[in-house]
């Protein structure tokens, strides 16, 4: 649920990235044919890369937990979203991978860095444009 409500955030700033020249990439946890599911029914606009071994989410230093994905600020996120029309629907991958978001620069910058604590604990959208905007 939480991913389809990232990608429904970024899809809303998605012309402001354009503008700024910032392509969007994702990388999930599951196997290819469930990545291009993912992007063809939520209509990602960006691309999509697969690492069943969590490699990259170690390497970006991710959290990875039972309780961070079902513990109970995890689930009155959840619910927060049900009243924003998101649904849990099928998931693939590994469902205690908790995910991030990340700017990268020109060479190797890293421009803002966001670790998701727990599930629904996303990135501020504004924060995410400043930094991918700044000159």
């Amino acid at each position: 649920m939480f991913a389809r409500q990232q990608v429904a955030d970024l899809t809303e700033i998605v012309a402001e990235l354009d503008e700024a020249g910032v392509a969007l990439a994702a990388i999930g946890s599951g196997t290819p044919e469930q990545a291009r599911e993912f992007m063809a029914k939520f209509k990602f606009p960006g691309e999509m890369y697969v690492d069943p071994s969590l490699s990259v989410y170690k390497a970006f230093g991710l959290e990875r937990g039972f309780w961070k994905t079902l513990g109970p600020a995890s689930v009155g996120r959840g619910l927060k979203a049900m009243t924003r029309g998101f649904r849990q629907g099928g998931s693939a991958g590994d469902l205690w991978q908790q995910g991030g978001l990340f700017v990268l620069g020109p060479g190797q910058q890293l421009l803002f860095q966001h670790r998701n604590p727990a599930a629904g604990k996303q990135a501020d959208l504004n924060a995410v444009l400043a930094a991918a905007t700044a000159p």
